[in-house]
């Protein structure tokens, strides 16, 4: 006789409401205690970076000025074409023998960054014993044409950033393109042009210089910017041009199709004007 025995139902295991509430703030406070353990590492590390930050400072420091295995004994002065090594040498105010761990870096490189003649400068402490400092030289883009005697007798120039600068001694900027018409208030050495017409003359300037095949269509002598919202170029070959200040790129290719017109027909431009988007007026020689 076979036996059917009835299944054993397991009684679940009832978890108390007592457990089931304190779950979530366990966990909140292991996450707690977690960030606490961080936040009082970080203050330790904190702690311990600034103690060895001071003991070197106030106790190391004076320490080693003493040490003359950090005399300075070499000043290298590199990148540097036009500019005098004595003229770096003086505004930086370095000098040998004096100790290396007490140069102050940063005001090294701003004595030297504020010189006219500097686009940019870096300094590095070499030890024991030696400073480099490397310096760029401002590259003249365009010389400056003024009235007045305020600054006769010296060649103005501006680099790639429209900074005022005079012509070092034995440069040569006598077939440099020549900018007329600034205003003798904006002109003052080691400031910036800023003007509208200044800015778009220098982003012709820009593009011509990096793009050989417009310089050999628009080789300006002289560039005029004292219209308003315009420029006025006068190329090499005595072509005078009017450009708006805005879409050069665009105005350049305009200016192409209408020296080949030009030259498909036998006739020499004399003047353009491209300020308008319609209808250019050109004049010829013949």
């Amino acid at each position: 006789m076979n036996r059917f025995r009835k299944p054993v139902r397991r009684k679940r295991s009832r978890q108390s409401v007592l457990q089931t509430r304190a779950g979530p703030q366990q966990r909140r406070r292991a996450f707690l205690r977690r960030v606490s353990s961080l936040v009082l590492l970080v203050a330790g590390l904190f702690v311990v970076g600034t103690g060895g930050y001071y003991a070197g400072t106030r106790l190391a420091l004076p320490f080693l000025a003493g040490d003359s295995r950090y005399a300075l004994q070499d000043i290298r002065i590199e990148g540097t074409a036009h500019l005098p090594r004595k003229e770096i040498l003086s505004a930086s105010g370095l000098h040998l023998g004096q100790n290396l761990l007490g140069v102050s870096l940063p005001a090294v490189y701003k004595a030297v960054a504020a010189l006219p003649y500097v686009q940019r400068a870096s300094v590095r402490r070499e030890l024991p014993d030696r400073v480099t400092i490397t310096v760029e030289e401002r590259v003249p883009l365009a010389k400056l044409w003024t009235k007045g005697k305020r600054f006769a007798g010296q060649n103005l120039c501006i680099d790639l950033q429209g900074v005022v600068f005079v012509a070092r001694k034995g440069e040569v900027v006598a077939l440099l393109p020549e900018i007329e018409g600034v205003p003798s208030d904006d002109l003052e050495i080691g400031n910036r042009l800023d003007s509208p017409e200044c800015r778009a003359a220098l982003r012709l300037l820009r593009l011509l210089q990096g793009t050989p095949s417009l310089r050999n269509l628009l080789d300006p002598a002289s560039l005029d910017v004292s219209g308003h919202l315009c420029l006025r170029v006068v190329t090499r070959d005595g072509i005078s041009v009017a450009l708006r200040l805005d879409h050069l790129e665009r105005q350049m290719k305009r200016l192409q199709k209408i020296y080949t017109f030009s030259q498909s027909r036998g006739r020499k431009v004399a003047s353009v004007d491209l300020t308008p988007e319609q209808n250019v007026p050109v004049i010829f020689e013949y």
